[in-house]
């Protein structure tokens, strides 16, 4: 607050609950201030609570193709499947592996789940009764962290903390490529390409590389650009665009040489991935879910707006421009589910859309109270700097 006391209170005030007694008494006297369009409270909340009864941590879920049914891996070393309808166990617990289950997939058909583990082990199950169809895979000398089935579901893809890929035939277990070796540090994500001929990695050590699923030779990359492990990678439908995510807080689109910038949240992101018909992007982290849009023209249209999806929000809660310079004060509540410009919807506790078209910053701040209001108000606030 030291800072700019005006401009947090300012920042603060479209934030206050409509019920409260700041909203009352001063939010029609600030007219050109940002308005919360979607987020805003009624009252003040006067607790949280966070139940927590599933048994172990959640690490992986994948949807079926028909889009009926969840399948999640967990901490407790089991899978378990759900209705993606009413949210009903309708098969498992799947025991089996011996440590946490980090990553599941459905085959195309819905009729088989691959699942990785920290075991070091690829399993592959029967998605109604819970019956190993295939496996345990070994090879890897240390834990999975990433299984894929190919489209045609004969192969299956693993990425694991030795920095290594291997390619399995799905029913016998035996290698069909691999080890890959390029990588310097633990994968942490492999996927299939929508034809099955190329494979996308993403590594601990920031780059994301694409392999011929075949012969292990490398496509393309390295693409560099994070800088920070990257969590999770994906092919767009089309096979044309790759999208990633990373722990530096951001997700890039690319090309065959070149990527483009999306962000979104404010920690780590976990976990991305293309709608179906390429158009858009939804990830996760930060205890919530975005969905983004994916299309370079809606890129290309914002880049000059002062808040735009590569905006910083600082360990103080400020929002700040390119130069760094401060915009808007965040409340705490907000900040993790807030919209930025190219987010479609955000999943969490407090979704938050701002509506910047009245909205003035900079050397204009001073405008956003009605003119009558100022002549009493400089003496007392105005007269400190921003």
């Amino acid at each position: 607050m030291a800072k700019s006391a005006p401009h947090i209170y300012l920042s603060a005030l479209p934030f206050a609950p409509t019920n409260s007694l700041v909203s009352a008494h001063y939010f029609s006297s600030f007219p050109r201030t940002l308005c919360v369009e979607r987020g805003r409270l009624s009252h003040w909340p006067s607790s949280e609570m966070v139940i927590s009864n599933v048994g172990g941590g959640v690490y992986s879920i994948a949807l079926s193709l028909d889009g009926q049914r969840i399948v999640s891996g967990s901490s407790d070393q089991t899978i378990r499947v759900w209705s993606a309808t009413t949210g009903e166990a309708v098969a498992g617990p799947f025991t089996g592996h011996t440590d946490s289950v980090w990553s599941v997939a459905f085959s195309s058909d819905g009729q088989r789940i691959v699942s990785g583990s920290y075991d070091g082990t690829i399993r592959v199950w029967n998605a109604t009764t819970g019956d190993t169809v295939a496996g345990p895979f070994t090879g890897h000398t240390d834990r999975v962290r990433s299984v894929g089935l190919s489209p045609d579901g004969q192969w299956i893809v693993s990425g694991s903390n030795d920095g290594t890929i291997r390619v399995w035939n799905a029913m016998t277990g035996d290698t069909v490529a691999g080890p890959f070796t390029e990588h310097t540090r633990l994968v942490f994500s492999v996927a299939f390409s929508p034809g099955g001929q190329r494979i996308v990695s993403g590594s601990n050590d920031g780059t994301i590389r694409v392999w011929n699923a075949t012969t292990g030779d490398t496509v393309a990359g390295p693409f560099t650009g994070h800088t920070d492990l990257v969590t999770s990678v994906g092919f767009s439908p089309d096979g044309q665009r790759i999208v990633s995510g990373s722990y530096d807080r951001t997700i890039r689109v690319w090309d065959a040489t070149m990527g483009d910038i999306m962000a979104g949240h404010t920690h780590s992101i976990t976990s991305v991935a293309f709608s179906s018909n390429g158009q858009r992007i939804v990830s996760s982290g930060d205890k919530s879910i975005h969905v983004l849009d994916a299309t370079m023209e809606s890129l290309i249209t914002l880049t000059q707006v002062d808040f735009t999806d590569q905006s910083v929000i600082n360990d103080d809660g400020w929002i700040c421009g390119n130069k760094c310079e401060l915009l808007i004060w965040i409340p705490p509540l907000h900040r993790a589910h807030l919209h930025r410009p190219h987010n479609i919807w955000v999943g969490g506790d407090y979704e938050t859309r701002l509506d910047l078209s009245n909205f003035v910053h900079g050397r204009s701040w001073m405008s956003c109270i009605d003119s009558w209001e100022i002549e009493p108000l400089q003496q007392s606030v105005f007269s400190y700097s921003v």
